[in-house]
Order: structure tokens, then sequence, then C-alpha cells
């Protein structure tokens, strides 16, 4: 009978202990399980996030488009005054910083170019690399973030301000477009100064480079700017053409976007800075990828 109940205690206890330790399986599996329905929570609310903000950018690009092609602004003094005054901002004072970029990062470009086509034996790649490489790839990327860096935050610092200030509603309040006086004017001088900057910081790379080569005596000017010529091409230029406009417009239209996203908080204006440069930036990196890819597709 002793052995009996023992064998039964035994037996009870065996059995407390498997439920005890199903029971903490169960619920070191609901944790888990709760975990990760956090996570795809989270995942969720920040893609519906980023589709939101995707969608609200695109409203704000069209809705600056649509008073871009209607030409009203061209017949307003204010508005015209408004871009002299970005394009000599962005333009005619970044002038000082172009000649130091040419100096230390163009010339030095095309400097590197020549005697790496001697060690190889080819000098027929100096035109080829000097087109793909600097001309096509570095000048409008490095125009592109130059701007980014030195204007962009200004951009989103006066529109975060101006909301601020509620500057917006009063402009409204007079009868005037805040699209037009505001954001299409930045957008304007961005896209105009960033596609003469990147062709001054091209064609003056090239000759200063040039230059150097003949100081050095690395190769003949003259006939530098014959191998330069050769692996030059109407495409080469239609793209440096396009990169050097689009990438100062996309990355000014999102300055613009979170600018006015600042709304009537000041401290979201350091915020809106952050976002509106780091984006920027992105969409420049995308858009060099999409033309890359588009490129060998064709």
């Amino acid at each position: 009978m002793d052995a009996c109940k023992c064998d039964r205690r035994n037996t009870h206890y065996s059995g407390a202990i498997y439920n005890h330790g199903m029971d903490m399986s169960q619920a070191a599996l609901a944790a888990q399980s709760g975990k990760w329905n956090r996570r795809a929570e989270m995942i969720g609310e920040g893609t519906l996030r980023l589709l939101g903000g995707v969608g609200q950018f695109y409203a704000f690009v069209g809705s600056i488009l649509r008073h871009l092609a209607g030409l009203h602004w061209l017949s307003r003094l204010a508005v015209m005054h408004v871009l002299i005054r970005q394009i000599y901002f962005t333009g005619v004072q970044s002038l000082p910083w172009l000649v130091m970029m040419i100096l230390l990062v163009g010339a030095t470009a095309v400097y590197s170019v020549v005697p790496f086509a001697h060690q190889i034996n080819d000098p027929s790649l100096i035109g080829t690399l000097v087109n793909a490489l600097l001309i096509q790839e570095l000048a409008p990327l490095i125009i592109g973030i130059f701007l980014l860096a030195r204007s962009g935050v200004a951009v989103v610092t006066e529109i975060g301000h101006m909301h601020v200030r509620g500057e917006d509603m009063l402009l409204q309040s007079m009868g005037i477009s805040t699209v037009e006086y505001l954001f299409l004017p930045r957008l304007l001088a961005f896209g105009l100064c960033g596609l003469i900057l990147t062709m001054l910081f091209a064609g003056a790379s090239v000759w200063l480079g040039g230059l150097m080569l003949a100081w050095t005596n690395e190769m003949d000017f003259t006939q530098f700017l014959l191998e330069v010529r050769r692996g030059a091409s109407l495409d080469g230029m239609l793209l440096l053409t396009l990169k050097g406009l689009a990438y100062p417009l996309l990355s000014c239209a999102m300055l613009l976007f979170q600018g006015a996203r600042a709304g009537h908080n000041p401290n979201q204006i350091p915020v809106c800075t952050t976002r509106g440069v780091l984006w920027g930036l992105m969409l420049m990196v995308f858009a060099d990828a999409g033309i890359a890819l588009f490129g060998s597709l064709m």
C-alpha cells in the first residue's frame, strides 16, 4: 500500500512538473509570438508612413509643376525678384567654392587619368575615362551634393521659419500663391544654377587638368584635348545635361517638401532639415542608379 501511494505521489509530481513545463513553453511561445507581432506592426506602420509620404511628395511636386506650366509667374514681379535673389545666392555666391572644388577634385581627377592610361599603354582610354568618369558621373554628383550641403539647409530652414511665423498664411490672405512665391523660384534657381555649375565644373576641370599635364610634361595640352574630344559623344553630353538638371531639381523638391512639413512647431525645423538633406541625397543616388539601369537596358 505504501509503495502504491508512493508511486501515485511520484506520478502526480511528475505530471505537475510536465504541466508546469508545458505552461512555461506556451508562455515562451506566446511571448515570442507577441514580439514578432509587434515587429510586424512596426514594419507595417513604417511602410504605410513611407507610402503616405511618397504620395504627399508626388502631390507636392505635381502642384509646383502645374504652377510652372501655367506661366502666370512670369508676369509677377515679386516672383521674379525672389527668383533673381535665389539665383544670386545659389549660383553666384557658389563660384569661389566651385573654383576650390575644380582645383582639389576635378583637375586632380583629370591629372590621374593620363598616368593610368600610360601604364597600360592605351592612350585612347584618356578620352573615354575623362568623359565617362569625370564629365558624366563625377561632375553632376559633386555639384548636386555641394548644392545640397550649402544651399539645401538654408532652403529648409527658411521655408520652415516662414511656416512657423505664419508668413505663408499672410501671403494667402493677400491673394499671393505660396507655391509661386516660396517654392517655384527656389526650385528654378536650384535647377538652373545646378546645370550651369555642372557645365563649368566639367569644362574647367578638363582645361585645368590639361594645363597641369602640360606643365609637368606628362602630355601635350593639345593632344590631351584631342583625346578628350575623341572620347566625347552627343549621348554623353545629353547625359551630363540630364544629370546636371535632374539632381538639383530632385534634391530641392525634397528640401521644399520637408520645409513645408515643419508646420508651426519650431522644434520640427532641425528634424525636417536633416530629413530633407538625407532624402535629397537618396533621391540623387536613386536617380543615378535608375539612369544607369536605363542606359544598360538601352
